[in-house]
């Protein structure tokens, strides 16, 4: 029986994506309803709404997890309409280091507030 080299990686990328899913769709009810129970929102509220480490890092893996959905969908159409190997390599890295750029980003302002 012959082995395809990359065929096993489908399972574990589509289960992350899921994970990464579950997870927002858990959040994003809670974070709504906090954002509710803080209104009015003025600085004061937002700043007190992200000052528990809690809430900061629950956030921050939210954001992770936006990221990681959005990077596996992503590579996904990268492979089904980048050909050539080189600008979908270039494509990987470009959007590799926003992404990264982005989270190091998230981090810094949650970090930044209380």
């Amino acid at each position: 029986m012959r082995t395809v080299g990359g065929a096993r990686r489908g399972l574990g990328l589509w289960l992350l994506q899921r994970a990464s899913a579950l997870y927002l769709v858990l959040f994003l009810p809670v974070f709504l309803l906090l954002l509710w129970r803080a209104m009015p929102l003025d600085y004061a509220a937002w700043r007190a709404l992200f000052t528990p480490l809690a809430m900061k890092l629950a956030t921050l893996l939210a954001f992770a997890a936006l990221l990681l959905h959005a990077w596996i969908g992503l590579r996904e159409i990268f492979i089904d309409y980048l050909r050539v190997l080189p600008l979908r390599l270039t494509a990987y890295f470009l959007f590799g280091a926003l992404y990264l750029a982005c989270l190091a980003w998230a981090a810094d302002i949650l970090w930044s507030v209380g």
